[in-house]
């Protein structure tokens, strides 16, 4: 009877295991994300599928100044894991035994984070390029992280991350903003893939106790507003949608430099420009409620917008000085103070326009949350930012091609 029942749970998580396992799809191939790491260096890629899907599929990549089999090495050892993420309170093979002799196992992790702890169980299973992270039970579950590392000639290595997890249910407070916008579950979906990804990144150079970046000292410093053209990501303007191209930029200090993201739309670029220039089409972004046009005051000259913006768990609201042909902004006074963005209207290939949205967001002061969250992880910074970029990115192209209807 024991042997039975032994067999029947068994077989009850290895055909999820192998479903897991079975990767889609690539959404970009190593040459592709060789050479658009190439386009956009020093910066980070992030490609998302299509924005509907549920739950979000991303291919994240990043150069990696060392050997590829040291990376390797490293996406194989939990040890690096713990290192890279500090707020993995535990980290271990069930059985420590078989996974030495076989080099995979049943994994068992509890990750700390302002106002809740996550636990679960994963599959950790070698590849030829590195390994797969197999979620089965608990938070994020179904889920499945496949990491690769590939050599380049010049000796580095591309440190790649093709994901997917369930994180609509983690709890209530995520169970609340996707039920309050479509578009949250990719918005957080990106912001815990890229804190992985940015860390084990960090992690190849040096151990985190190690590396002043991990814990930035240096002040946030927004760009100045003649640095938010597309620049680099618009040499990326051949996607095929419905997929987002994103960036990360840091600072050599390990602080956030910018955030960008190209999103395709249906509308000419001269269309797609006039509507942008209009107060009332950023209303169409989620927590963005109302957007005013008024006069100069508090700091704001010229052309000002009063912006009434909320999101769960983060005050955005903000006075806005505007400059148009391209759009900039620069936030004067309120909640976001110092935020800035931008949006650059292209020619594309495989659609009428595409829209770079550049990004800002100042995340360190838009509420207790937010903060604290940086705090405990400092590469949050970066994270949010990136969900706060895809989030405003997909709102306004919605909002340009409803207008097209």
């Amino acid at each position: 009877m024991r042997t039975v029942l032994g067999l029947a749970v068994v077989v009850g998580w290895v055909a999820p295991l192998r479903a897991l396992a079975q990767p889609a799809q690539p959404l970009a191939s190593p040459a592709e994300v060789s050479a658009a790491l190439d386009a956009l260096a020093p910066a980070d890629l992030v490609i998302l599928a299509d924005p509907a899907q549920q739950p979000s599929r991303f291919r994240m990549a990043t150069r990696v100044p060392v050997p590829v089999s040291r990376v390797r090495g490293m996406l194989l050892d939990l040890g690096a894991y713990r290192s890279a993420l500090p707020s993995l309170r535990h980290l271990a093979f069930e059985d420590s035994a078989s996974a030495a002799r076989s080099g995979e196992g049943m994994v068992v992790w509890e990750l700390e984070v302002p106002l809740w702890n996550l636990e679960g169980k994963l599959w950790l299973q070698p590849t030829p390029t590195g390994a797969d992270l197999l979620i089965t039970q608990g938070d994020f579950a179904p889920g499945r992280v496949r990491l690769s590392a590939l050599p380049e000639p010049s000796g580095s290595t591309v440190l790649s991350m093709e994901a997917s997890a369930n994180l609509r249910d983690l709890n209530w407070i995520t169970r609340r903003m996707t039920s309050q916008s479509a578009v949250a579950e990719p918005a957080m979906a990106a912001a815990a893939f890229y804190v992985m990804l940015r860390s084990l990144r960090l992690q190849a150079d040096a151990p985190w106790t190690q590396d002043p970046r991990r814990r930035p000292t240096a002040a946030p410093t927004p760009p100045g507003l003649a640095e938010l053209g597309a620049g680099q990501l618009g040499r990326l303007v051949g996607i095929k949608p419905p997929a987002l191209v994103a960036t990360v930029r840091s600072r050599d200090d390990g602080r956030l430099g910018l955030v960008q993201v190209l999103a395709l739309s249906r509308l000419a670029p001269e269309a797609a420009s006039a509507l942008v220039s209009q107060a009332q089409t950023w209303q169409a972004l989620p927590g963005w409620s109302k957007v005013t046009a008024v006069k100069p005051d508090r700091g704001c000259k010229g052309l000002c917008w009063d912006v009434d913006a909320s999101l769960p768990l983060l005050d955005l609201d903000a006075l806005w000085q505007v400059a148009l042909s391209p759009w900039r902004a620069l936030a004067v006074s309120g909640d976001c103070r110092g935020a800035v963005m931008g949006v650059d209207i292209l020619a594309a290939q495989t659609a009428a326009s595409a829209v770079v949205l550049s990004l800002y967001p100042r995340f360190e002061k838009l509420g207790y949350v937010a903060r604290k969250s940086i705090e405990s992880e400092p590469l949050l910074e970066h994270g949010l930012a990136l969900g706060l970029g895809l989030v405003d990115a997909l709102g306004l192209v919605r909002a340009l091609d409803g207008s097209a209807r």
